[in-house]
């Protein structure tokens, strides 16, 4: 296998983000959210995550996937380039990204998920000094170690992207696959993607200071989840994403 030694930096890094229509966006939250609820909170996690990648050194372009009129709209006020992507499905739409960045000559990619409220340009930094020399694959995973937060690549089309079901374990595969040693990186701010009414609390817990945390304080819903807590104490047995295997 290749070594993927850690601490030397990639240039040329672009960020990919794909985001589907926010219309569409965070189902799983309906027995809490009402539909426009969840698109603010898209909205806002969408924002925190491009904000903090225009912040990183390190990342020359950020290119945001999306077939939404509205998502371009949010990526283009924060300075990203927009890639129209009416195909649909994870996968095709990073591999469109990613086939873009190597076509500019980007020299590497990060794949990143836009319902990281958490996120910090100093998280993003750390998985770009750590991510190796090409050929390198380097997998930041959920706090369960079953999805990719974030997969930094390069080059960029180095792996068949494989999000889904247990995609930390498809990525490292593909990584062997290609005969490269790939590298699980974890860091607990890019370890919480919300996609479920337990997954809103643990947010709320971590008292972050982000749009997404402004949004459910100001729209009420932090305050009700604390009573529907109250009222239901088993709420607070949940499991944690956040503090543990990041």
């Amino acid at each position: 296998m290749i070594p993927n030694p850690a601490g030397r930096v990639v240039s040329a890094v672009w960020a990919i983000v794909p985001i589907k229509h926010f219309e569409l966006a965070k189902a799983r939250l309906a027995p809490v959210l009402e539909p426009e609820q969840r698109q603010a909170l898209m909205r806002a996690m969408a924002t925190d995550v491009l904000t903090s990648l225009a912040a990183t050194p390190g990342i020359e372009r950020i290119l945001v996937v999306s077939a939404d009129p509205a998502v371009a709209a949010l990526a283009q006020a924060v300075g990203a380039v927009v890639l129209a992507d009416e195909r649909g499905g994870l996968n095709s739409a990073v591999a469109l990204g990613a086939a873009a960045a190597a076509r500019a000559g980007a020299k590497g990619v990060l794949v990143v998920h836009g319902d990281l409220p958490l996120a910090s340009a100093s998280a993003f930094a750390e998985v770009i000094s750590a991510h190796g020399t090409a050929p390198a694959v380097t997998i930041v995973p959920d706090a369960l170690e079953d999805g990719s937060n974030c997969l930094a690549c390069s080059p960029p089309e180095i792996i068949e992207f494989r999000f889904g079901s247990n995609s930390c374990s498809a990525h490292m595969t593909a990584a062997c696959e290609r005969g490269i040693e790939p590298l699980k990186l974890a860091i607990p701010s890019l370890a919480l993607d919300v996609d479920s009414p337990d997954d809103l609390r643990v947010l709320l817990a971590a008292e972050h200071a982000g749009r997404s945390v402004a949004f459910l304080r100001s729209s009420g819903i932090a305050s009700r989840l604390a009573l529907e807590t109250a009222v239901n104490p088993a709420a607070e047995q949940l499991p944690r994403k956040l503090g543990g295997s990041a």
